[in-house]
């Protein structure tokens, strides 16, 4: 299994959905954390490109998305996001915006 390295940006991301989550509930919080840190990990090349080799994984139980690179010894998370956010926020990530 590939580790997983993720971008301040999507780190960040992270955090932000964890502590609007935690206010739900703890346990629900860290369901979010596992499922991200799930994602993609055991099937990389799964998932179609979205764009510029980025692939989009579904969190597993919740509507988020997570955008990654394969980079062969590694998998490179750029994003984690709602479906209903604005690209733009995510496209800077990649580079398009």
């Amino acid at each position: 299994m590939k580790s997983v390295r993720f971008l301040q940006s999507a780190r960040d991301d992270v955090r932000r959905e964890k502590t609007f989550t935690a206010r739900i509930s703890p346990e629900l919080a860290q369901r979010f954390q596992n499922a991200v840190e799930n994602a993609a990990v055991s099937h990389p090349l799964a998932m179609q490109i979205v764009e510029h080799e980025v692939q989009r994984w579904p969190l597993e139980i919740f509507p988020h998305g997570m955008l990654y690179l394969d980079e062969g010894e590694f998998i490179l998370v750029l994003a984690v996001f709602y479906p209903k956010q604005a690209p733009e926020k995510w496209q800077r990530n990649l580079g398009t915006v």
